[in-house]
């Protein structure tokens, strides 16, 4: 089963690197990293979308930051992660597919 998320850009980048350990070792990765507050409690999902995603290269190139967007999960994830003041959260990420730009927000949704 998938969920709908329906939010606002905070921020979209590419992330890749080269996988460093276990059965993938030495393989490359990417992925596009987005940030997305959801309309209601503000809530801000880490997003990502594969690199052989449909839509994935019209993706990288758009502007979406402060665009609200409608995006499908398709999975989720977490794992430990430390942020640089030395603190160890838990962080879920969303793979996230079929995102589509819904254009600026009206004031009152933000």
């Amino acid at each position: 089963m998938s969920a709908v998320l329906t939010g606002i850009v905070n921020g979209i980048r590419a992330v890749e690197g080269v996988t460093e350990q276990g059965p993938r070792k030495g393989e490359t990765w990417k992925f596009l990293s987005m940030e997305i507050s959801d309309m209601v409690p503000g809530h801000v999902w880490s997003c990502q979308v594969r690199s052989d995603d449909k839509d994935y290269d019209k993706l990288s190139t758009a502007d979406l930051k402060g665009h609200k967007v409608k995006a499908t999960i398709v999975s989720q994830s977490a794992s430990e992660r430390t942020l640089k003041d030395g603190r160890t959260i838990m962080q879920i990420r969303s793979q996230v597919t079929n995102v589509r730009d819904l254009g600026l927000p009206d004031e009152e949704e933000l």
